[in-house]
């Protein structure tokens, strides 16, 4: 008997991970935050906060320190 072995990429026998459910799940958690204070809009500018809110991956251009 073989042992499934869970790897990083997407296979079609089974359902891993759901990139797209967890897109909208933080950006609607986002938004609700958003809604229920008292500010009109974020200004974010950690990648990590980016990367989180947005999906979206910057790149190797942002600044270094």
């Amino acid at each position: 008997m073989a042992i499934r072995t869970y790897g990083l990429m997407g296979v079609d026998w089974e359902e891993r991970v759901q990139f797209e459910r967890r897109r909208n799940e933080r950006l609607a958690r986002t938004k609700k935050q958003l809604k229920q204070s008292e500010l009109g809009a974020l200004l974010c500018f950690d990648m990590n906060n980016i990367r989180y809110i947005t999906a979206t991956h910057i790149g190797t251009w942002r600044w270094t320190s």
